[in-house]
């Protein structure tokens, strides 16, 4: 029409309008492209993550897991995110149970990752516009427990959201593995109970030689599979005189565990299966002094080696 318009008053009455309306237009449409430029542009940079620990519950700390997301944010503005899992049907997962022993993820807070205030199970991470980092949480044992030799495995969903509960890149397939090695350990005590506790002995002394003397221990053992207990008597059964000399005697000894007789005279062995706890299982080891009658004086000894492996 303005180029019709030969008066150019009328020019500015029709055009007026039209022109301040398109300019607000422009206005609007200048204001949300400067927002969508500062917001925050979140990309997955490395993508199915697989948390593996090598448990060992004997271990005073255990070796955690570790899940490495590896993130870049394109837009100008810093992103503000909240990281949770779920299972694969979508509900929440704030803890683990694998192989009877808890599991939880805990942030590496050297990566700038921390707990969320009030969500339980929800992880804040901080990534500065235009740049690239890497939220680091670790899959950690909560609760001691001896779980069976074996492998045990989850598969979650890693979300990604902002403050405002908004997705802001698929889920991320994630999968938390326990791996459980088989193991064994033997412990001797000069008491019964928990394993590791009570006076630890090496030396089983008779003190001065009597027929039928006993002295006891205790084997505590405990595993994570069915095990082997192997006993191995360097003499055979017999102690020797310390201190050399011609026809030097010997003095016989007996020795049961548990009210079992052990051949000493053979590499001895035993199927034991521990239960499944920190404790284990203690058994009474007994030893019988043979017949005292005109050895030899002096000191006689015997060696006895105990092992235990798992099958």
């Amino acid at each position: 029409m303005s180029a019709k318009s030969k008066r150019p008053v009328r020019c500015l009455e029709v055009v007026g309008g039209p022109v301040f309306w398109r300019s607000s237009l422009v206005a609007v449409a200048l204001l949300a492209g400067a927002t969508t430029a500062k917001a925050c542009d979140l990309a997955l940079i490395e993508g199915t993550q697989t948390a593996r620990i090598e448990y060992n519950p004997f271990a005073v700390a255990p070796t955690p897991g570790a899940l490495d997301l590896g993130l870049e944010n394109k837009g100008e503005a810093e992103c503000d995110l909240r990281l949770s899992f779920t299972d694969e049907t979508g509900i929440e997962v704030t803890s683990l149970v694998l192989g009877g022993v808890e599991v939880r993820f805990r942030p590496r807070e050297s990566s700038g990752v921390q707990l969320a205030d009030v969500q339980k199970g929800v992880f804040q991470y901080l990534l500065a516009a235009g740049s690239r980092g890497v939220a680091q949480l670790d899959a950690v044992v909560v609760r001691g427990a001896v779980a069976d030799a074996g492998e045990y495995g989850v598969d979650l969903r890693l979300l990604v959201k902002n403050v405002d509960g908004t997705e802001l890149i698929s889920p991320i397939p994630a999968r938390v593995v326990l791996q459980s090695t088989p193991r064994a350990q033997l412990n001797l005590a000069g008491a019964a109970g928990a394993f590791g506790e009570g006076l630890s002995v090496e030396v089983v002394d008779f003190g001065e030689a009597a027929t039928g003397a006993t002295r006891r221990i205790f084997v505590q053992i405990r595993a994570n599979a069915p095990s082997i207990l192997s006993i191995k008597s360097e003499h055979g059964g017999v102690m020797h005189r310390v201190e050399k000399a011609e026809n030097a005697t010997v003095v016989p000894y007996a020795v049961d565990l548990d009210g079992e007789a052990v051949d000493l005279t053979v590499l001895w062995t035993k199927e034991i299966d521990p239960p499944r706890t920190l404790d284990g299982v203690s058994l009474p080891m007994n030893f019988i002094l043979g017949r005292i009658n005109g050895q030899m004086g002096g000191r006689y000894e015997d060696l006895l080696t105990l092992d235990v492996s798992p099958r």
